[in-house]
């Protein structure tokens, strides 16, 4: 008994050494400073290899009475992130005219000079690109915590002097393995213009492989600096980030190297192939097989026989577009984002597959466009095709014609109230909707019935928030469906769509095992670094 009870508090012992050994071990705040400076100047010279698709979408608002704040007007950039000369190419503006028409009293030109407005918002991708280190910055602990499944220090970051120039005054979330910055959320403390407007952003960065971590997605909102409350926005944006990875339109050649175009088509095949190379259209893959579906629905609903039979893809790009490359439907990641539902999806298909039954479709000049010069030859808002609105017109009637013989047809409530939207926010909204997914809103009115039928009294319809449906991964450019049921924002006459909305990205750390374990988010951890 007495030798059981030794042996019992020597391993007490034991394991109480073992355990204050463990804690000796984990670094302290001063060292997790350390390594996080250390880590994020490495981070800006990683940066540079990298040559991604970076997209600025900016809407400006005005206050309004009943809804606080409208938007007024909406800007487009687009372009590949080229941080080796110090810039993005983007497409020039048409002429000078424009281009301050582009800006004029609507913010833009107050934050950033008007010839490099999406270089703006790209320095967003760092905290602080000149001096980001204990010399110009205070760092207070705040606690551990999860972003989807990566565990993080929670930092306060503030700068010491305002010696002039724009200094990071926020919060940033630090993964606890390389110590990389992976979120970091604030404000320009110093600016010389700050008594004017307050310029806040949101700024994520993602695992697209093991302990590189790239910028993938930007919120940013400029508020009257007057405002304390920040009710009054200037405008506010988004910033997305794909294509970091090696192109993978030259990794399918087992596959593509057997594959033939039908006759009368090779032009349509030779446009995709130069779409993907450039970086905007996805590779193939699961949303291609959902779209498929349902066109393949309303087909054999119709009794349609069409040869070559038809193909679906996805644009990269969020602006709402819907368009035909010969016997190839291609519909925008942010379009299929905002659908309200399967039935508004099967509208927008009916309508492309009218103009392929028609044969009025695109297809030489898309295998002449080189894509891959596009952002620096081009000014690029959307897809530049001409519109016929006769055309447009026949398609519309024959779409609704495909939808009424279709298992859609007691289901296009919404649908018609979503293309109403469409048309009453087309002019607000121009660098958003496309002008061919406008020229599809009077189906609205030829679904009247359906509308009337269907919508609730109050005529509400359901709109998802721009990222909520479709996930896009920015290393391989792929894009799936969100596995989470997103937050639906249901609006009413009384409510603006399609607004900006700042979102929540689930990180997930990359390594040769896969993802590592789900963890649960928390507020406070015991095993905090010690002071």
């Amino acid at each position: 008994m007495l030798i059981l009870r030794r042996i019992l508090i020597m391993t007490a012992i034991i394991s109480s050494l073992r355990g204050n050994a463990t804690w000796a071990q984990q670094p302290s705040v001063d060292q997790v400073v350390d390594r996080i400076v250390q880590r994020e100047n490495e981070e800006v010279g990683t940066l540079q290899q990298y040559h991604p698709i970076i997209e600025t979408y900016v809407q400006d608002m005005r206050a309004d009475q009943e809804l606080g704040t409208t938007p007024i007007t909406d800007h487009y950039f687009l372009g590949r992130m080229m941080l080796t000369e110090g810039s993005v190419q983007h497409p020039p503006e048409v002429d000078k005219k424009e281009r301050s028409k582009s800006v004029k009293q609507e913010g833009l030109s107050r934050l950033f000079n008007k010839e490099t407005v999406a270089d703006g918002f790209l320095s967003l991708i760092y905290v602080d690109s000149n001096g980001f280190d204990r010399q110009h910055y205070r760092f207070d602990y705040v606690r551990r915590e999860f972003l989807g499944e990566v565990r993080c220090f929670v930092f306060d970051v503030s700068p010491l002097e305002e010696k002039g120039g724009d200094h990071f005054l926020g919060r940033i979330w630090v993964e606890d393995q390389d110590y990389t910055i992976v979120r970091f959320n604030g404000t320009n403390a110093s600016a010389e213009h700050s008594k004017a407007y307050r310029l806040h952003c949101d700024s994520w960065r993602m695992n697209v492989v093991p302990r590189v971590w790239v910028p993938a997605y930007i919120y940013s909102v400029e508020s009257d600096a007057s405002d304390k409350l920040s009710n009054y926005i200037r405008f506010q944006a988004q910033t997305l980030f794909w294509g970091y990875g090696p192109n993978n339109s030259s990794t399918e050649f087992s596959s593509t190297a057997e594959s033939q175009a039908a006759p009368g088509h090779e032009n349509e095949a030779v446009g995709l192939d130069r779409l993907q190379a450039a970086g905007l259209l996805a590779p193939t893959g699961p949303v291609d097989k959902v779209l498929y579906t349902i066109a393949n629905n309303l087909a054999v609903s119709n009794n349609l026989d069409i040869e070559p039979d038809v193909a679906c893809r996805v644009l990269l790009t969020t602006t709402l577009e819907a368009f035909t490359i010969g016997h190839t439907i291609l519909v925008s990641r942010g379009l299929l984002d905002v659908l309200p539902d399967e039935a508004s999806l099967a509208m927008v298909l009916a309508h492309e597959l009218a103009h392929i039954l028609s044969g009025q479709t695109l297809s030489d000049q898309w295998a002449v466009r080189d894509w891959s010069v596009f952002m620096v030859k081009d000014r690029f808002n959307h897809f530049g095709f001409p519109i016929n609105a006769g055309v447009e017109e026949t398609a519309n009637a024959k779409a609704v014609q495909l939808l009424q013989g279709s298992p859609y047809k007691d289901k296009l409530g919404n649908s018609g109230l979503f293309m109403q939207m469409i048309g009453s926010q087309a002019q607000s909204l121009p660098s958003l909707i496309s002008q061919h997914l406008r020229s599809q809103a009077p189906i609205a009115n030829r679904l009247s019935a359906a509308v009337s039928t269907n919508a609730s009294k109050d005529q509400s319809i359901t709109v998802l928030p721009m990222g909520s449906r479709i996930e896009l991964n920015p290393w391989t450019s792929q894009i799936d469906l969100v596995k989470s049921k997103p937050n639906a924002l249901v609006s009413t006459r009384k409510r603006q769509d399609l607004l900006i909305n700042p979102s929540m990205l689930h990180l997930v750390r990359q390594t040769t095992g896969g993802p590592v374990q789900q963890g649960k988010s928390v507020s406070d951890d015991p095993n905090k670094p010690r002071q």
